[in-house]
């Protein structure tokens, strides 16, 4: 692991991946659709050179800098979706997070939210952080 990945709702009401990582920052963002527990490929984008961990990116309407490589982001209600991000040029990859369409909705705006899968659930239990409390986290993945 290289790092953390979360998601988080922006002010405009976007939802927006959140990456914290531990040395090279990732050049890429890799998200899948979750159909029948397998991941099917989605969107990949690319990454301008990023510095100052974290790094927010609006899924909603692509940052200047950042770049659609494959796929769409065009997210489906009822639907869930697995992202992370990465460096080509790096093995592994951040701690991934699960998300719905439904997350923009959640109660805990303002709040950067990751799953926690030390319990029994197999999908994990949402885990609303603050920025600070997420970038500590993200250590962990380190």
């Amino acid at each position: 692991m290289t790092g953390l990945t979360g998601i988080t709702v922006n002010a405009q009401g976007r939802l927006t991946l959140v990456v914290a990582w531990c040395q090279q920052p990732p050049d890429r963002v890799a998200i899948y659709q979750k159909v029948n527990d397998r991941l099917e490929d989605q969107a990949e984008l690319k990454a301008p050179k990023l510095s100052g961990s974290p790094a927010f990116l609006d899924l909603e309407k692509i940052p200047p800098g950042w770049s659609l490589i494959e796929g769409d982001l065009n997210f489906q209600p009822g639907r869930k979706y697995v992202a992370g991000a990465y460096n080509a040029n790096t093995p592994g990859g951040t701690f991934r997070v699960s998300f719905t369409t439904a997350s923009k909705t959640n109660p805990t705006a303002g709040r950067i939210l990751i799953q926690d899968y030390s319990g029994e659930q197999s999908d994990g239990v949402d885990v609303p952080l603050s920025t600070p409390e997420f970038v500590a986290r993200a250590k962990y993945y380190c």
